[in-house]
């Protein structure tokens, strides 16, 4: 019997997790079965439980997932040069997930049963504490490199500014989601007005 690589396994939870993310957008996460996931997935019971034990499970690690493929698209940003800026990281994480889990609202949907699904409220704080951290380092390091900032300085300001390109982020799959005549390249222009230019930044970092 050929033995089933590790790339066959990751395609095949891929599969699965996506299935799952298309009943939970049709009936809510507390409406969809593992019945139901099965059906869409169009696999056996034996191979979904042979990757997930429980809905539960199968949402953490399909979140978790795509968290992961984030952060891989992170560390290759940090290693280009030039290294993109806030901005264009933010374009490069929505252009991501759209890539990944295609339909945005898949995404909004599981964001709507936090509020009353204690499990995935942890998951959720888990992941939106790794989001944080995510941009904090990479805002830190641009800001070192790229306003002068000292490092204590910079790791400051990546620390308070975290929050708000975390929320970039979500802003533009809500409305994306919510908005039918939501501009997304005209959102990104927008975020990327934002930023000061290096040459600005590193003068108004210096003392007068």
């Amino acid at each position: 019997m050929p033995k089933v690589t590790e790339e066959h396994r990751a395609a095949r939870r891929r599969q699965i997790a996506e299935a799952a993310l298309r009943c939970f957008a049709r009936s809510g996460f507390q409406q969809t079965s593992m019945a139901d996931i099965i059906a869409e997935s169009g696999l056996s019971a034996g191979a979904i439980y042979g990757h997930y034990k429980s809905k539960e499970e199968l949402v953490e690690l399909a979140v978790t997932e795509v968290l992961d493929a984030r952060f891989l698209d992170l560390a290759q940003a940090r290693t280009r040069d030039p290294q993109p800026s806030p901005a264009e990281l933010v374009a490069l994480l929505v252009h991501g997930l759209r890539d990944q889990i295609g339909d945005l609202q898949l995404l909004l949907q599981v964001w709507g049963q936090v509020p009353i699904n204690p499990a995935l409220s942890r998951l959720t704080t888990s992941i939106g504490g790794r989001i944080r951290t995510m941009f904090a380092d990479y805002l830190t390091e641009w800001y070192h490199r790229h306003r002068g900032m000292d490092e204590a300085a910079a790791r400051a300001a990546g620390d308070a500014d975290a929050s708000l390109y975390v929320g970039l982020v979500q802003g533009y799959v809500v409305q994306t989601v919510l908005f039918a005549d939501f501009d997304g390249d005209a959102y990104l222009a927008a975020v990327a007005r934002m930023e000061p230019r290096a040459g600005e930044a590193r003068a108004a970092a210096r003392p007068a």
